[in-house]
C-alpha cells in the first residue's frame, strides 16, 4: 500500500473522513452509519466527487483503500 494510502488509512479510522485531491478533483471518503431526513441507517464506506456528488459504496474501509489504491494511484493532497 503507497503512503498516500496509508495516511488515508490513519486520518479517516481516527476522524471516520478524509479529504484529498486526485488530478486536482476533489474527494471524501467518509463512513455513512446515519444520514439523511428519514435517519437512513447503514454500515458503508463512501467515496464521494465532491464535484459531482457521485459515489461509490464499499461495505468495508479496506475495500475503499484498495479500489482508491488501484484506481488513483497520484493523490497529490490530503485535506
Amino acid at each position: 500500500m503507497n503512503d498516500q494510502v496509508n495516511r488515508l488509512r490513519k486520518i479517516v479510522k481516527e476522524k471516520t473522513w478524509v479529504s484529498f485531491l486526485y488530478n486536482n478533483h476533489p474527494y471524501s471518503l467518509l463512513h455513512w452509519s446515519v444520514a439523511g431526513f428519514s435517519n437512513d441507517e447503514r454500515d458503508v464506506w463512501l467515496l464521494q466527487d465532491e464535484m459531482t456528488f457521485e459515489t461509490q459504496s464499499f461495505v468495508q474501509l479496506d475495500e475503499a483503500l484498495a479500489w482508491i489504491e488501484q484506481h488513483m494511484p497520484s493523490i497529490t493532497d490530503i485535506l
